[in-house]
């Protein structure tokens, strides 16, 4: 009969070296990050991250060394994430992650300020779902030119 699927765990992690490689990350954007969000990054690639900390951002996971069903990562993905997350882990192998939410503000207002150049407000705010006063606000965060009066 055997053990149900849920329960097994697979053979210890894959070799990174063994045809698993890290995504493609823009080296300017985990400059911007916390350390811990930037090896969740560096490890699941920005897109991934964003699904995965939305289902388990904000709370105490364990990482562990075997696959599990249990946190939804490819053996692959999970090996990578338990090497960049290994200065993070507690004796236990836990590790606090941050919601996701904080992280995307982050690189979202990033990227509106490196394309107000190029687009107008109304079509940056419609692109990213905000109103043309958050724009603004975004926008003059990272204006300069106001001089101090006195």
């Amino acid at each position: 009969m055997g053990i149900p699927r849920h329960r097994q765990t697979l053979p210890a992690s894959p070799s990174l070296s063994s045809g698993g490689s890290y995504p493609a990350v823009d080296e300017e954007l985990l400059k911007t990050l916390p350390a811990v969000l930037r090896a969740v990054v560096r490890a699941l690639g920005f897109a991934r991250s964003r699904e995965w900390l939305a289902d388990h951002g904000g709370v105490n996971v364990s990482i562990p060394a075997r696959r599990t069903q249990a946190l939804g990562l490819e053996p692959d993905e999970l090996a990578r994430l338990r090497v960049t997350l290994a200065p993070h882990l507690d004796a236990a192998g836990r590790c606090w992650l941050p919601k996701a939410d904080k992280l995307f503000i982050r690189v979202r207002d990033a990227q509106i300020r490196k394309d107000k150049s190029n687009a107008s407000i109304n079509v940056l705010a419609r692109r990213h779902s905000l109103s043309s006063r958050q724009i603004l606000n975004i926008c003059r965060e990272d204006d300069d030119r106001q001089f101090d009066l006195f």
